[in-house]
């Protein structure tokens, strides 16, 4: 016991030789450890400040940033010092009764201060964050009308309060993000005050004009010749676009004089065809919230069929779709990424299968679909055409007969000739509107004053909604305009 007394002694010695050769004058003397006060973000730092205590065994809590360090004031001389966590924090003897405490890396450490006698002055709680003020004076100086907390817990830089719109709130995470080494280490808790509605129209316009002209002869010649041989000539009309003849009229001579027949038939047909496809989807959500609409219905699709012939179908969906997430930025622009679509079935490509065994065919319709997905950003109540097509397919095929294709006039009665020509033209705008909730007596729907007709209106008068006549006095909800409606409407043919 006395040999370990006596070793305590000398190390405790050896420490306060150690503590004098410390206290030589240095060049700037650093002040005494402050802990920082609560402030709101921008304002000045508060002084940092630490009341010690005498009272042994008592625990005093230090918050410090990565990389910053703080002044100890012990109350008696300090001979021994034990650090839990040196990965976490240092501490170094200035002179026996100041310490320096560094911060390391971010976590929790106790560091211990004992006297010659080996009695307990002062236990310290080290706790090491990341440092935000930096971020936190940034954030405020960039974003004067905000009130958003900058806070470090664990390592993790903390963002909380209310930010102006969803924008702003973006620009702040990034900006956190960019002073951490991982973006993960970044949580925010930051909501937003009073969030945008928007509401997206979109008009998907497209007009279609197709053409197909037919025009064929089928010959045949024959004749008999001596010893009972017949001798044949005939040709068929082909149409090789649309492999058959798709209607018009067919019309013929033929010459009949004992062994000797002749036959030639023609074949014509024409159509001029314009489609019109407009549809207008409109949807309404959440500023940063995505939104889905579709109007239209799914068809099954036969994917798997097992041993015993059971199967099994998918449904696709196919109709007027749309899909958009907006953002209100600053100043009251909209960032919108929009996912829009408009498909048809079609019996073009379509899929057909036979089954032997039950002498059925299966047919599987293909979709005619047009989509645009793309990002953009605009003002509310702006509109942009964000997709646009211009296309035209024409498609021709003469078959004839091989040398007397070539001869003058008559060469025409041995070709056929089918042509196609297939013109497109489609647009899609898009505008977005920030909206806020009405009166529910200030919206209009399309059953709104519509009465179905009885059954004796709609025989005689050929009704099916009831007509109400204007009593006397009473006006109409609309004038009639006076002049006749002029617009650039339609679209050109020829």
């Amino acid at each position: 016991m006395r040999a370990l007394l006596m070793k305590s002694l000398m190390f405790s010695a050896a420490a306060l030789a150690l503590v004098g050769l410390a206290a030589q004058p240095a060049a700037a003397t650093p002040q005494p450890y402050q802990p920082a006060m609560t402030k709101p973000i921008g304002a000045p730092a508060a002084p940092m400040h630490t009341d010690m205590q005498s009272a042994p065994g008592r625990t005093q809590v230090i918050d410090l940033p990565k990389g910053r360090s703080a002044v100890i004031d012990l109350p008696a001389d300090a001979g021994d010092v034990f650090v839990s966590n040196p990965n976490v924090t240092d501490a170094v003897l200035r002179t026996p009764r100041r310490v320096f405490i560094m911060a390391v890396s971010a976590g929790v450490s106790d560091v211990l201060f004992f006297d010659g006698n080996g009695r307990q002055i002062l236990n310290l709680s080290v706790r090491v964050d990341a440092p935000t003020d930096e971020l936190s004076d940034t954030v405020h100086r960039l974003f004067p009308n905000t009130h958003v907390d900058v806070q470090s817990l664990n390592g993790q830089v903390v963002l909380s309060g209310m930010a102006a719109d969803d924008g702003q709130a973006d620009q702040i995470l990034r900006l956190a993000q960019s002073t951490v080494d991982d973006p993960k280490h970044v949580i925010n808790l930051m909501t937003v005050a009073g969030k945008d509605q928007v509401t997206l129209k979109v008009r998907v316009i497209e007009v279609d004009r197709t053409t197909i002209k037919q025009l064929g002869f089928a010959n045949s010649f024959s004749f008999a010749g001596t010893n009972g041989a017949t001798y044949s000539l005939s040709e068929a009309s082909n149409f090789g676009v649309n492999n058959a003849l798709l209607g018009g009229v067919t019309g013929g001579y033929g010459y009949v004089n004992g062994t000797t027949s002749v036959l030639s038939n023609i074949e014509a047909f024409e159509r001029v065809g314009l489609a019109r496809t407009l549809a207008e989807p409109n949807l309404t959500t959440v500023s940063g919230e995505a939104a889905k609409f579709l109007a239209g219905g799914e068809f099954p699709v036969p994917i798997s069929e097992d041993d015993e012939g059971r199967v099994t179908v998918e449904f696709k969906p196919f109709g007027v779709g749309l899909g958009f997430t907006p953002v209100v930025l600053s100043s009251g622009r909209i960032s919108l990424k929009v996912s829009s679509e408009v498909s048809e079935l079609t019996n073009t490509g379509a899929f057909t299968s036979a089954s032997t065994a039950t002498s059925s065919t299966l047919t599987i319709p293909a979709l005619t679909v047009r989509r645009a997905e793309t990002t953009v950003e605009m003002t509310s109540g702006s509109s942009m055409m964000i997709a646009g097509l211009l296309q035209s397919n024409v498609k021709q095929s003469i078959s004839a007969l091989p040398g007397l294709t070539t001869l003058p006039i008559i060469g025409a009665l041995f070709r056929s000739r089918d042509f196609e020509n297939d013109e497109t033209e489609m647009v899609v705008i898009v505008t977005p509107y920030i909206v806020r909730p009405g009166d529910p007596d200030q919206f209009q729907t399309p059953a709104d004053n519509l009465q179905i007709t009885g059954d004796a209106t709609a025989i005689f008068f050929a009704r099916m909604n009831k007509v109400i006549p204007a009593t006397d006095g009473a006006t109409a909800s609309a004038a009639v305009p006076s002049q006749p409606y002029q617009a650039p409407v339609g679209y050109v043919i020829e």
